[in-house]
């Protein structure tokens, strides 16, 4: 890739692979973001301890398949810093998750989906969160179809291998 991806933007989109693919392999998860196979199941393990996500490894195909997406509680962790991380990196996940819905149905405004799915946090952190989205191609914008009408929120979901963070010869 041509541009460095930060560790949060790369966390993410093996979260987004995840949320899109019925397995994903070591392979892919080097060739989509240039990570050693320690990386990349350091990643998947943040996944899991941010309560995210649950895999399982089949060693036939060398891949990993999504055995649970529902929320579950975070891990345990004393160092307040990590704790923040794998909070923010679940409230992210959160938000990819609940967007990918949105956009199958009518638009939720995007500050009322975030209150919504995320009440207390505050709106400086909701504007960071969606900028942290949009690095990685997920848009959300409003828009009035017919004059004197209310308009409606449009959510753009990138495909499996359609985010910014991949290069784009994909699979």
């Amino acid at each position: 890739m041509s541009e460095e991806v930060s560790k949060t933007s790369r966390i993410l989109s093996v979260y987004h692979l995840f949320l899109n693919c019925q397995e994903v392999s070591y392979q892919e998860l080097k060739q989509q973001f240039e990570v050693s196979e320690k990386t990349s199941l350091r990643d998947i393990h943040l996944l899991e301890r941010a309560g995210v996500l649950e895999t399982q490894y089949d060693r036939n195909i060398r891949a990993f398949y999504p055995v649970n997406l529902e929320l579950r509680s975070v891990a345990a962790e004393e160092n307040q810093t990590r704790r923040k991380y794998l909070e923010k990196i679940r409230r992210l996940c959160v938000l990819m998750a609940r967007m990918a819905e949105e956009d199958d149905c009518d638009g939720m405004d995007k500050r009322d989906l975030y209150r919504e799915v995320l009440p207390g946090i505050s709106d400086r952190t909701r504007q960071r969160d969606f900028q942290e989205l949009k690095k990685l191609g997920y848009y959300a914008w409003y828009s009035r179809e017919w004059p004197g009408e209310p308009g409606r929120w449009y959510y753009e979901i990138p495909s499996a291998y359609g985010l910014k963070t991949m290069p784009k010869t994909g699979w």
